[in-house]
Protein backbone atom coordinates (compact mmCIF):
# COMPACT_ATOMS: atom_id res chain seq x y z
CA UNK A 1 0.00 0.00 0.00
CA UNK A 2 2.78 2.47 0.92
CA UNK A 3 4.05 2.31 -2.75
CA UNK A 4 0.83 3.38 -3.86
CA UNK A 5 -0.04 6.12 -1.51
CA UNK A 6 -0.42 9.87 -2.66
CA UNK A 7 2.51 12.03 -2.67
CA UNK A 8 1.21 14.52 -0.24
CA UNK A 9 0.08 11.80 2.07
CA UNK A 10 2.76 11.37 5.27
CA UNK A 11 2.11 8.33 7.53
CA UNK A 12 2.12 9.69 11.40
CA UNK A 13 2.52 7.08 14.36
CA UNK A 14 -1.64 7.36 14.36
CA UNK A 15 -2.66 8.00 11.64
CA UNK A 16 -1.95 9.96 8.26
CA UNK A 17 -1.16 13.54 7.54
CA UNK A 18 -2.42 14.77 4.25
CA UNK A 19 0.20 18.16 2.91
CA UNK A 20 -1.81 19.46 0.78
CA UNK A 21 -4.48 20.11 2.85
CA UNK A 22 -2.94 20.74 5.89
CA UNK A 23 -4.94 17.90 7.62
CA UNK A 24 -5.10 14.56 8.78
CA UNK A 25 -7.97 12.51 6.82
CA UNK A 26 -9.56 9.84 8.43
CA UNK A 27 -8.39 6.25 8.01
CA UNK A 28 -11.71 5.41 6.00
CA UNK A 29 -10.81 7.79 3.71
CA UNK A 30 -7.14 7.39 3.17
CA UNK A 31 -8.35 3.74 2.36
CA UNK A 32 -10.89 4.68 -0.09
CA UNK A 33 -8.91 7.26 -1.71
CA UNK A 34 -5.55 8.63 -0.91
CA UNK A 35 -4.24 4.98 -1.32
CA UNK A 36 -5.98 4.41 -4.30
CA UNK A 37 -3.84 6.38 -7.23
CA UNK A 38 -6.70 7.03 -9.65
CA UNK A 39 -8.42 8.69 -7.06
CA UNK A 40 -5.93 10.59 -5.58
CA UNK A 41 -4.76 12.30 -8.85
CA UNK A 42 -7.92 13.85 -9.16
CA UNK A 43 -7.88 14.72 -5.57
CA UNK A 44 -4.82 16.70 -5.59
CA UNK A 45 -6.46 18.51 -9.07
CA UNK A 46 -9.29 19.37 -6.85
CA UNK A 47 -7.37 20.97 -3.53
CA UNK A 48 -4.81 22.11 -5.83
CA UNK A 49 -7.27 24.31 -8.17
CA UNK A 50 -9.16 24.76 -5.16
CA UNK A 51 -6.01 26.52 -3.59
CA UNK A 52 -5.10 28.46 -6.80
CA UNK A 53 -8.61 30.04 -7.38
CA UNK A 54 -8.68 31.28 -3.27
CA UNK A 55 -5.10 33.01 -4.10
CA UNK A 56 -6.93 34.33 -7.40
CA UNK A 57 -9.64 35.34 -5.29
CA UNK A 58 -7.13 37.30 -2.74
CA UNK A 59 -5.50 39.07 -5.59
CA UNK A 60 -8.86 40.77 -7.00
CA UNK A 61 -8.45 38.40 -10.01
CA UNK A 62 -11.20 37.08 -12.13
CA UNK A 63 -8.71 33.98 -12.97
CA UNK A 64 -10.86 32.62 -9.88
CA UNK A 65 -13.59 31.80 -11.85
CA UNK A 66 -11.72 28.70 -14.29
CA UNK A 67 -9.79 27.69 -10.76
CA UNK A 68 -13.50 26.87 -8.49
CA UNK A 69 -15.11 25.49 -12.01
CA UNK A 70 -12.19 22.79 -11.78
CA UNK A 71 -12.25 22.32 -8.30
CA UNK A 72 -15.33 21.87 -8.59
CA UNK A 73 -15.57 19.13 -11.33
CA UNK A 74 -13.15 17.39 -10.06
CA UNK A 75 -14.70 17.61 -6.57
CA UNK A 76 -18.08 16.05 -8.29
CA UNK A 77 -15.84 13.36 -10.07
CA UNK A 78 -14.57 12.50 -6.11
CA UNK A 79 -18.62 12.18 -5.24
CA UNK A 80 -17.42 15.02 -2.69
CA UNK A 81 -20.67 17.06 -3.45
CA UNK A 82 -20.42 18.86 -0.78
CA UNK A 83 -16.86 20.08 -1.82
CA UNK A 84 -18.05 20.84 -4.82
CA UNK A 85 -20.91 23.07 -3.97
CA UNK A 86 -18.45 25.04 -1.59
CA UNK A 87 -16.55 25.99 -4.84
CA UNK A 88 -19.24 26.99 -6.64
CA UNK A 89 -20.43 28.79 -3.60
CA UNK A 90 -16.85 30.83 -3.73
CA UNK A 91 -17.59 31.43 -7.11
CA UNK A 92 -20.80 32.78 -6.76
CA UNK A 93 -19.47 34.84 -3.93
CA UNK A 94 -16.85 36.35 -5.78
CA UNK A 95 -19.17 37.24 -8.86
CA UNK A 96 -21.70 39.32 -6.96
CA UNK A 97 -18.47 40.99 -5.22
CA UNK A 98 -17.60 41.93 -8.52
CA UNK A 99 -21.08 42.89 -10.00
CA UNK A 100 -20.85 39.74 -12.44
CA UNK A 101 -24.36 38.79 -12.22
CA UNK A 102 -24.03 36.25 -15.30
CA UNK A 103 -21.17 34.98 -14.09
CA UNK A 104 -22.60 34.18 -10.63
CA UNK A 105 -26.17 32.50 -11.95
CA UNK A 106 -23.62 30.12 -14.10
CA UNK A 107 -22.15 28.77 -11.27
CA UNK A 108 -25.66 28.83 -9.42
CA UNK A 109 -27.10 26.84 -12.36
CA UNK A 110 -23.82 23.99 -11.92
CA UNK A 111 -24.47 24.18 -8.26
CA UNK A 112 -28.49 23.36 -8.85
CA UNK A 113 -27.62 20.70 -11.10
CA UNK A 114 -25.15 18.77 -8.64
CA UNK A 115 -27.59 19.42 -5.48
CA UNK A 116 -31.02 18.03 -7.42
CA UNK A 117 -28.62 15.10 -9.03
CA UNK A 118 -26.86 14.27 -5.30
CA UNK A 119 -30.36 13.94 -3.85
CA UNK A 120 -31.75 11.78 -6.45
CA UNK A 121 -28.77 9.62 -6.26
CA UNK A 122 -29.30 9.92 -1.92
CA UNK A 123 -25.44 11.06 -1.93
CA UNK A 124 -24.41 11.24 2.07
CA UNK A 125 -22.50 14.12 1.52
CA UNK A 126 -25.61 16.07 1.16
CA UNK A 127 -27.31 15.17 4.42
CA UNK A 128 -26.41 18.10 5.75
CA UNK A 129 -29.73 20.49 5.55
CA UNK A 130 -27.41 23.55 5.71
CA UNK A 131 -26.14 22.83 2.12
CA UNK A 132 -29.36 23.38 1.10
CA UNK A 133 -30.57 26.50 2.90
CA UNK A 134 -26.76 28.05 1.54
CA UNK A 135 -27.70 27.46 -2.25
CA UNK A 136 -31.34 28.89 -1.96
CA UNK A 137 -29.59 32.03 0.54
CA UNK A 138 -27.06 32.66 -2.71
CA UNK A 139 -29.56 32.08 -5.74
CA UNK A 140 -31.86 34.89 -3.64
CA UNK A 141 -28.83 37.01 -3.36
CA UNK A 142 -28.30 36.57 -7.47
CA UNK A 143 -32.06 37.59 -7.70
CA UNK A 144 -31.31 40.94 -6.06
CA UNK A 145 -28.35 41.67 -7.56
CA UNK A 146 -30.17 41.13 -10.95
CA UNK A 147 -33.45 43.49 -10.08
CA UNK A 148 -30.50 46.26 -9.06
CA UNK A 149 -29.51 47.79 -12.12
CA UNK A 150 -33.32 47.38 -13.13
CA UNK A 151 -34.50 50.12 -10.86
CA UNK A 152 -32.00 52.48 -11.53
CA UNK A 153 -32.22 52.21 -15.70
CA UNK A 154 -34.72 51.00 -18.49
CA UNK A 155 -34.92 47.37 -18.54
CA UNK A 156 -32.89 46.22 -21.16
CA UNK A 157 -33.93 42.70 -23.01
CA UNK A 158 -30.82 40.99 -21.62
CA UNK A 159 -31.30 41.99 -18.41
CA UNK A 160 -34.78 40.90 -18.83
CA UNK A 161 -34.01 37.63 -19.88
CA UNK A 162 -31.41 37.13 -17.06
CA UNK A 163 -34.07 38.13 -14.55
CA UNK A 164 -36.49 35.88 -15.77
CA UNK A 165 -34.19 32.82 -16.11
CA UNK A 166 -32.61 33.60 -12.38
CA UNK A 167 -37.09 34.33 -11.44
CA UNK A 168 -37.54 30.87 -13.21
CA UNK A 169 -34.85 28.35 -11.58
CA UNK A 170 -34.60 29.29 -8.20
CA UNK A 171 -37.37 28.07 -6.01
CA UNK A 172 -35.58 24.51 -5.27
CA UNK A 173 -38.59 23.21 -3.82
CA UNK A 174 -38.34 19.97 -5.49
CA UNK A 175 -35.28 18.66 -5.40
CA UNK A 176 -35.78 15.73 -7.47
CA UNK A 177 -35.21 14.66 -11.44
CA UNK A 178 -38.54 14.88 -11.91
CA UNK A 179 -38.21 18.39 -11.07
CA UNK A 180 -38.19 22.06 -13.20
CA UNK A 181 -34.73 21.35 -13.74
CA UNK A 182 -35.69 19.02 -17.47
CA UNK A 183 -36.70 22.63 -18.69
CA UNK A 184 -32.92 24.03 -17.95
CA UNK A 185 -30.83 23.73 -21.14
CA UNK A 186 -27.83 24.39 -18.56
CA UNK A 187 -24.77 21.95 -18.43
CA UNK A 188 -21.76 21.53 -16.35
CA UNK A 189 -19.10 19.77 -15.16
CA UNK A 190 -19.82 16.36 -14.98
CA UNK A 191 -23.24 16.08 -16.75
CA UNK A 192 -21.77 18.32 -19.32
CA UNK A 193 -18.93 15.76 -19.73
CA UNK A 194 -21.34 12.74 -20.00
CA UNK A 195 -23.31 14.03 -22.23
CA UNK A 196 -20.52 15.13 -24.48
CA UNK A 197 -19.17 11.97 -24.15
CA UNK A 198 -22.17 9.82 -25.56
CA UNK A 199 -22.37 12.27 -28.31
CA UNK A 200 -19.06 11.91 -29.54
CA UNK A 201 -18.28 8.28 -29.36
CA UNK A 202 -21.98 8.03 -31.40
CA UNK A 203 -20.90 10.60 -33.58
CA UNK A 204 -17.45 9.05 -33.90
CA UNK A 205 -18.75 5.60 -34.68
CA UNK A 206 -21.24 6.84 -37.57
CA UNK A 207 -18.42 9.02 -39.58
CA UNK A 208 -15.71 6.22 -39.40
CA UNK A 209 -18.36 3.79 -40.21
CA UNK A 210 -19.70 5.81 -43.38
CA UNK A 211 -16.41 6.40 -44.76
CA UNK A 212 -16.04 10.05 -43.13
CA UNK A 213 -13.10 9.39 -41.58
CA UNK A 214 -11.70 13.19 -40.81
CA UNK A 215 -14.74 14.27 -38.74
CA UNK A 216 -14.78 10.51 -36.86
CA UNK A 217 -11.40 11.00 -36.08
CA UNK A 218 -11.94 13.98 -34.49
CA UNK A 219 -15.09 13.19 -32.93
CA UNK A 220 -13.07 10.28 -31.23
CA UNK A 221 -10.47 12.25 -29.43
CA UNK A 222 -13.44 14.56 -28.45
CA UNK A 223 -14.89 11.29 -26.91
CA UNK A 224 -11.57 10.19 -25.29
CA UNK A 225 -11.09 14.19 -24.20
CA UNK A 226 -14.41 13.91 -22.05
CA UNK A 227 -13.33 10.78 -19.81
CA UNK A 228 -10.50 12.53 -19.01
CA UNK A 229 -11.85 15.46 -17.61
CA UNK A 230 -14.38 12.82 -16.15
CA UNK A 231 -11.55 11.75 -13.80
CA UNK A 232 -10.92 8.55 -16.22
CA UNK A 233 -8.05 9.53 -18.22
CA UNK A 234 -6.68 5.67 -18.36
CA UNK A 235 -10.61 4.62 -19.53
CA UNK A 236 -10.02 7.55 -22.78
CA UNK A 237 -6.61 6.75 -23.66
CA UNK A 238 -7.42 3.02 -23.97
CA UNK A 239 -10.55 4.13 -26.19
CA UNK A 240 -8.75 5.65 -28.52
CA UNK A 241 -5.94 3.73 -28.96
CA UNK A 242 -8.72 0.83 -29.46
CA UNK A 243 -10.59 2.35 -32.11
CA UNK A 244 -7.51 4.28 -33.83
CA UNK A 245 -5.88 0.42 -33.93
CA UNK A 246 -9.17 -0.21 -36.30
CA UNK A 247 -6.87 -1.31 -39.79
CA UNK A 248 -10.14 0.31 -41.94
CA UNK A 249 -8.69 3.77 -40.11
CA UNK A 250 -5.21 2.97 -38.73
CA UNK A 251 -3.94 5.57 -41.42
CA UNK A 252 -6.33 8.29 -40.81
CA UNK A 253 -5.63 8.80 -37.15
CA UNK A 254 -2.19 8.70 -37.90
CA UNK A 255 -1.89 11.35 -40.20
CA UNK A 256 -4.23 13.62 -38.23
CA UNK A 257 -3.16 16.30 -36.57
CA UNK A 258 -6.34 16.05 -34.20
CA UNK A 259 -4.75 12.35 -32.99
CA UNK A 260 -1.38 13.93 -32.39
CA UNK A 261 -2.78 16.88 -30.54
CA UNK A 262 -4.65 14.42 -28.52
CA UNK A 263 -2.26 11.96 -27.39
CA UNK A 264 0.13 15.02 -26.49
CA UNK A 265 -2.69 16.60 -24.09
CA UNK A 266 -2.64 13.54 -22.47
CA UNK A 267 0.27 12.40 -22.02
CA UNK A 268 1.07 16.20 -20.93
CA UNK A 269 -1.63 15.85 -18.12
CA UNK A 270 0.05 11.96 -17.06
CA UNK A 271 3.61 13.75 -16.71
CA UNK A 272 2.68 16.84 -15.43
CA UNK A 273 4.72 18.12 -18.50
CA UNK A 274 4.73 22.04 -19.09
CA UNK A 275 6.19 21.67 -22.34
CA UNK A 276 4.44 19.27 -23.54
CA UNK A 277 1.39 21.42 -23.24
CA UNK A 278 2.99 24.03 -24.75
CA UNK A 279 4.13 21.87 -28.18
CA UNK A 280 -0.10 20.88 -27.95
CA UNK A 281 -1.42 24.68 -27.56
CA UNK A 282 0.93 24.95 -31.06
CA UNK A 283 0.02 21.90 -33.09
CA UNK A 284 -3.90 23.11 -31.81
CA UNK A 285 -3.93 25.63 -34.48
CA UNK A 286 -2.72 23.06 -37.27
CA UNK A 287 -6.45 21.23 -36.57
CA UNK A 288 -8.62 21.23 -39.51
CA UNK A 289 -11.77 21.85 -37.25
CA UNK A 290 -15.36 22.01 -39.04
CA UNK A 291 -17.45 22.67 -36.42
CA UNK A 292 -17.02 25.97 -34.07
CA UNK A 293 -18.52 23.63 -30.64
CA UNK A 294 -15.97 20.72 -31.18
CA UNK A 295 -12.68 23.27 -31.23
CA UNK A 296 -14.35 25.26 -28.02
CA UNK A 297 -14.62 22.36 -26.49
CA UNK A 298 -10.84 21.17 -27.23
CA UNK A 299 -9.98 23.91 -26.01
CA UNK A 300 -11.82 24.21 -22.59
CA UNK A 301 -9.97 20.77 -22.26
CA UNK A 302 -6.78 21.70 -23.30
CA UNK A 303 -6.68 25.57 -20.94
CA UNK A 304 -7.54 22.57 -17.87
CA UNK A 305 -5.06 20.63 -18.55
CA UNK A 306 -2.50 23.57 -18.93
CA UNK A 307 -4.27 24.73 -15.30
CA UNK A 308 -3.44 21.42 -13.53
CA UNK A 309 -0.13 21.37 -14.98
CA UNK A 310 1.04 24.82 -14.01
CA UNK A 311 -0.41 24.57 -10.30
Amino acid sequence: MEETKCDWLDQTGTGYHCRLRGQNPPIPEVTQKCLQPDLAVICVDAYTSLARGRESMAEGSTDAFPWLMDAASQFENLSELDNALNSISMGVEFALKHNLVDRAYSFFTYGRTIYETGISDEEPSLRNPDIKKHLVALGERIVEAAEKPIEVSPLSAVQAELKASILGGISLKKAQVESDTKDLSFSHGKMLYEKKGREYREGAEKFLSSGMTKQGVIFACMASLSDLMLGKPKDGMEYLARTAENPDVKDDFQGHPCFKWTRLVFKALVKRDKDLIVTAQKLFLSIPWSYKDDEEFARRVMDSVERRITA
